[in-house]
């Protein structure tokens, strides 16, 4: 199991770093490492957009608050799920 970072300082106004960002978005420390790896390469990623400082990590409280936005939809409709069911097979005569 990887261990959690520890850092020194506190993270700059507006900003967290990892371990606070895993907390907020409900992802893994190891899944925004790979997210922010994936930003690097192509400049695109499916988690919040991260920045350095430094040599350090760290994801801007105002891009996890828009990425938590965007992720949540519409609540499913109690009555479609319930008429999509499929029919039940019918049984065989005995």
């Amino acid at each position: 199991m990887p261990r959690t970072p520890r850092f020194n300082t506190p993270p700059p106004p507006g900003y967290v770093w990892v371990d606070e960002a895993s907390t907020l978005t409900g992802r893994s420390i190891e899944q925004l490492y790979k997210d922010r790896q994936e930003q690097k390469r192509t400049g695109r990623s499916n988690g919040p957009r991260s920045v350095s400082i430094g040599r350090k990590a760290a994801w801007r409280i105002k891009d996890i608050q828009a990425w938590l936005d965007g992720q949540t939809g519409p609540a499913p409709d109690a009555d479609s799920l319930y008429t999509s069911r499929p029919a039940e097979p019918a049984r065989a005569a005995a």
